[in-house]
């Protein structure tokens, strides 16, 4: 077994030395996402790698001269191909790459000798094991990590993910992917106990948001991955067990709340169950599993409800809308827009427009009820529903119900069918000033019927002077003369002179005002 002998000390003052800061910061990008491959090592001094990027590229690195180390990239030596496998050997020889990164040290090590391959004490993961197994491993290195802040949380995702995900890059594929799954969802189990653990620091309560969302990107977008790519025939015939076990722990942990809910359970529950799992078996023991708990009194509320959520989705799968919104709304005290809006934009997706328009007036009063949070996302759907289907004046009665929150979305559905009085009359009842309306809008009127906005003006300059500043008045003139324009477009340039005379006389004892309307040539 090959070993290599290692001086921290020279490695991080003088092999450092050798990169440029930004080489070795795109070098740490590589290396956090898993780039490094292949790591073998001859004698005590020659380390050699493969490195993938634009292309996969052979690192051939000499620690006892370390200017005959190469890169078969196109910088030759020094790059950050060269740099992501030094932080790797450092990481597998026990020594903390941050340091190389940085040039600072924050231990006491200056030598070892130690294995650059796992100890055979550990039992790695391997694609005969089960689930179970997989989750042994998976405790014994992770289960208790030290974190700090919420920053270091994530940072033991991210080596986690890379750590776990490269064991698996060998295997078959169908199988990989379920490992694949496996190890998101014990990292988002994990990633939410130790934030439910430290959810009292001040840190985490200021930027566990941050982190915590980016968990649930990379989480997301690996397991949408995943499911995108993965044979599911192939997996339901041939690792049933496998994924009996997902479901398993799915049930384990579908009812627990995360502080930081950017990923919560039961979406990745419905992500799973809707393709994956879905086979015959597994979905009949699933419904007796859930309507035990949802028919058990004594059980806690919230996996009740969270079990009823779960018998709709199967009732949804099988396109029995009618016995889901029956269970929802008798199951669930508190009807949440958005645990059923990704239906919705499944149904626009598979362009299934009837049933999504059905669901768009079951959810319509429930939107209504807090219109503010959720009018965008359901007029959206509505749009898409619209522009395929006839339901245009149904489509205008659910923006109008929702306004005021529905007014971006009804002001430019006005604009669009060229209703220009209507849209004039929709920003008179809100009472917007033309500084709250889209200038693109304005304009657009303006060419088309500008006598429809002589209301707006007039509104709006009379608005700014009550305002009883001097900044109030200047706006107030400015507005005037935009009046002036659109009158002299109309021919009645006498009408707005009239009507200033009347504006400055009711004034007259604004001073401020007279003298803003004097400077703007507004009157003499």
């Amino acid at each position: 077994m090959s070993k290599i002998v290692m001086d921290w000390d020279h490695w991080r003052n003088w092999i450092r030395s050798y990169f440029d800061m930004t080489i070795l910061k795109r070098g740490w990008a590589y290396y956090g996402d898993g780039h490094v491959r292949e790591v073998t090592t001859e004698g005590t001094s020659i380390i050699k790698a493969k490195v993938s990027g634009s292309s996969t590229y052979k690192v051939h690195i000499d620690l006892s001269s370390f200017m005959r180390s190469k890169c078969s990239c196109p910088y030759g030596s020094s790059c950050k191909h060269m740099a992501a496998v030094l932080f790797e050997v450092a990481e597998q020889m026990g020594f903390d790459p941050k340091e190389f990164l940085t040039g600072r040290r924050s231990d006491a090590v200056t030598q070892q000798q130690i294995n650059l391959t796992p100890k055979q004490a550990v039992k790695l993961p391997k694609a005969t094991d089960t689930c179970e197994e997989w989750l042994a491993y998976f405790e014994k290195q992770y289960a208790n990590s030290k974190v700090y802040n919420a920053f270091s949380v994530e940072e033991l995702y991210v080596r986690a993910w890379r750590q776990l995900n490269k064991l698996a890059d060998d295997w078959e594929p169908t199988i990989r992917s379920i490992y694949d799954i496996q190890v998101v969802l014990y990292l988002k189990q994990l990633c939410d106990a130790l934030a439910e653990a430290k959810s009292g620091m001040y840190d985490f309560f200021y930027n566990g948001g941050y982190f915590f969302s980016k968990i649930a990107k990379h989480s997301r977008e690996q397991l949408t991955s995943v499911l995108r790519e993965i044979d599911v025939d192939k997996a339901q015939m041939k690792y049933s067990g496998h994924l009996k076990e997902l479901a398993a722990y799915l049930a384990k942990n579908v009812t627990r709340k995360s502080i930081y809910s950017y990923l919560k359970w039961s979406e990745v529950n419905k992500l799973l169950w809707s393709d994956l799992l879905y086979e015959k078996g597994l979905v009949a023991d699933e419904l007796t599993r859930l309507r035990k708990i949802a028919e058990d009194k004594d059980r806690d509320k919230g996996a009740r409800e969270a079990a009823v959520a779960a018998l709709a989705h199967f009732d949804m799968m099988s396109e029995d809308d009618e016995n889901a919104w029956e269970r929802i709304t008798t199951g669930i005290d508190v009807l949440k827009p958005e645990d059923w809006f990704g239906y919705l934009h499944n149904f626009a997706a598979a362009e299934q427009w009837d049933r999504l328009l059905k669901w768009l007036r079951w959810l319509g009063p429930v939107v209504r009820k807090d219109a503010v949070h959720y009018a965008s996302e359901y007029l959206g759907l509505w749009k898409k529903a619209s522009a395929s289907i006839k339901v245009e004046d149904e489509h205008r009665e659910a923006m109008v119900a929702l306004l005021p929150a529905s007014y971006q979305h009804y002001s430019r559905f006005l604009i669009e069918k060229e209703e220009y009085q209507a849209w004039a009359d929709l920003c008179l009842l809100l009472n917007l000033l033309p500084i709250h309306i889209e200038s693109a809008h304005l304009k657009i009127v303006e060419q088309a019927n500008v006598r429809v906005l002589l209301p707006i003006y007039h509104y709006a300059a009379e608005e700014c002077i009550q305002g009883k500043n001097r900044e109030d008045y200047r706006q107030a003139v400015k507005l005037l003369k935009k009046l002036a324009a659109a009158y002299k477009k109309l021919k009645q340039s006498t009408r707005f002179e009239a009507y200033v005379q009347q504006l400055s006389k009711q004034y007259s004892r604004y001073r401020a005002f007279q003298e803003e309307l004097r400077k703007g040539k507004t009157i003499t």
